[in-house]
């Protein structure tokens, strides 16, 4: 472990800040999902990008440490990066019909769930991109430390 933290630089920590923002945001959407009516059929597979990008965030972080930088660990950021993304599409399809109704009629104004389920799934979204944004900085930085 200490192997790792002294051969990755200071901008290689976007990366498991981008996955850990992820799992926030992860938390928040389940959370989101917990009053009855406001499930949405997307969130395995939100989960699974989610999970994917932890594990890729461990895997670039392995590579680095053990060969440096490369191909591999550069194609590992940007499959995390494409993965969050996704992620940040089916939040956005999954919360569509609360938004719909929230937001843009009143047949759900005062009813404190679907209220509730609505902004939780906005604050998902927003924290779902920062964390495709912050990863993809990570992106534009040597990951590797120079000695």
């Amino acid at each position: 472990m200490k192997d790792i933290l002294n051969k990755i630089s200071k901008p290689a920590w976007l990366i498991p800040a981008g996955a850990a923002i992820s799992v926030l945001a992860l938390i928040i959407a389940l959370i989101s999902t917990v009053d009855e009516g406001f499930g949405m059929a997307e969130t395995p597979w939100i989960v699974l990008l989610t999970l994917a990008a932890v594990l890729l965030c461990g895997g670039i972080l392995f590579l680095i440490a053990q060969k440096g930088e490369g191909f591999l660990p550069s194609l590992l950021v940007f499959l995390m990066v494409i993965a969050l993304t996704f992620a940040v599409y089916l939040l956005v399809m999954g919360k569509s019909g609360v938004f719909g109704t929230v937001l843009f009629s009143d047949l759900e104004k005062g009813y404190a769930p679907a209220e509730r389920a609505c902004w939780l799934g906005v604050a998902a979204i927003v924290l779902e991109m920062i964390a495709a944004l912050v990863t993809a900085a990570a992106a534009f930085f040597r990951l590797e430390k120079k000695h």
